[in-house]
C-alpha cells in the first residue's frame, strides 16, 4: 500500500508542477494570425479544401478503434473500457469539429475543435494513470480529467485565456511520457506509445511550420499534422486492440480439475477379485476311516 502511495504522489507531483507555473504565467490570447493558413484554396467548391478534407482520417480511426471492445483482453477493469469509449467518440468529434472549424476560421469555430480534443487528451492521460500508477487512481480521475478539460476550452471560449487549455494539451502530453518512463506498464506493448508521442510531436511541428513546409509543398503543413495526429490515435488504437494484462495484473486462469499429489494419494489399481475357489485354499477331503 506504501507503494502505491507513493506513486500516486509521484505522479501528481508532476501536473501539480504544470498548474503552479500556468498560473504564475500572464494570462495570453488566441493569436488572430493562427486562422491565417498556408493552403486556402478553394477546391470542388470546398474553400480550405486541404484543411478540411485531411480531418477524414479522425473519423476513419475512430471507426477501426471499435474492433478493440471485441477484445477479451484488452481491458481488466470496466471503467478501461468506458476512457477508451470516450478516447473514441472524442476522436470522431474531432473529424466533425474541426472540418466545422476549417471551413470558416475564426475563434468561435475553434472552440469546437478544441473540445473534442480536450477529452482525447484527459481520457489518454486518466488511462495512462490507471495502467501505470494504479487502477483505482485512474478509475477516479476519469470524470474528473475529462471535465477539467472541457472547463478549460470553455474558459478560454468566454474568457480568452489559454493557459488552462494550454495547461491540458501540453500537460497531458508532458505527463504521459513522464509515467510510460517512469512506471512498469500493465498491459503487454506498452513501447509502441511512444511511437503515438513520436506521432504527436511530429503534427505539432507540422503545425508550426506551415508557411515554411508550404514552400515545398503546396498543402503547407496544417494538413500533415492532421494526418500525423490520426497516425498517432490509428498506432494507439492497434496496440489496444492487441494487448493484453502482463504480470500480477493478468486475468487469473480458472482452475482445472486435476488432482495433486498433495491432494490425493496415489493409489496402486485395485485386482479384480478372483473367484473363492481359487483365493480359498480348497480343504482337503478326509481320509476314508479305516475298520477296527
Amino acid at each position: 500500500m506504501a507503494l502505491s502511495h507513493r506513486r500516486f504522489a509521484i505522479a501528481a507531483a508532476a501536473p501539480a508542477a504544470l498548474a503552479i507555473a500556468a498560473a504564475l504565467l500572464p494570462p495570453f490570447a488566441q493569436d488572430p494570425r493562427y486562422h491565417a493558413f498556408a493552403d486556402a484554396r478553394t477546391l470542388c467548391g470546398m474553400p480550405n479544401f486541404s484543411n478540411v478534407i485531411s480531418n477524414l482520417p479522425f473519423l476513419a480511426v475512430a471507426l477501426c478503434g471499435l474492433r478493440a471492445l471485441r477484445s477479451r483482453t484488452a481491458f481488466v477493469e470496466q471503467w478501461e473500457r468506458v476512457a477508451y469509449c470516450a478516447l473514441l467518440a472524442g476522436t470522431a468529434a474531432v473529424a466533425a469539429g474541426s472540418t466545422y472549424y476549417h471551413l470558416h476560421p475564426d475563434n468561435s469555430r475553434l472552440f469546437w475543435d478544441r473540445l473534442p480534443m480536450a477529452v482525447v487528451f484527459m481520457s489518454l492521460l486518466a488511462s495512462t494513470v490507471g495502467e501505470r500508477v494504479s487502477a483505482h487512481a485512474g478509475k477516479r480521475l476519469l470524470v474528473p480529467l475529462i471535465l477539467f478539460g472541457a472547463a478549460s476550452v470553455l474558459y478560454w471560449h468566454y474568457s480568452g485565456d489559454l493557459r488552462p487549455y494550454c495547461l491540458v494539451q501540453f500537460g497531458s502530453l508532458l505527463a504521459v511520457p513522464f509515467l510510460i518512463a517512469r512506471f512498469p506498464p500493465r498491459y503487454s506493448g506498452s513501447g509502441r506509445l511512444w511511437l503515438v508521442l513520436a506521432f504527436y510531436a511530429l503534427a505539432k511541428v507540422a503545425e508550426l511550420l506551415d508557411r515554411d513546409i508550404a514552400s515545398l509543398i503546396t498543402t503547407g503543413g496544417h494538413p500533415w499534422k492532421h494526418l500525423a495526429a490520426a497516425a498517432a490515435i490509428l498506432v494507439y488504437v492497434n496496440t489496444v486492440a492487441h494487448r493484453a494484462a502482463v504480470g500480477n495484473h493478468a486475468a487469473p486462469c480458472a482452475k482445472k480439475d486435476i488432482p495433486s499429489a498433495h491432494s490425493t494419494s496415489v493409489r496402486p489399481p485395485s485386482r479384480p477379485a478372483l473367484p473363492s475357489a481359487i483365493t480359498s485354499p480348497r480343504t482337503p477331503p478326509s481320509p476314508p476311516c479305516s475298520p477296527n
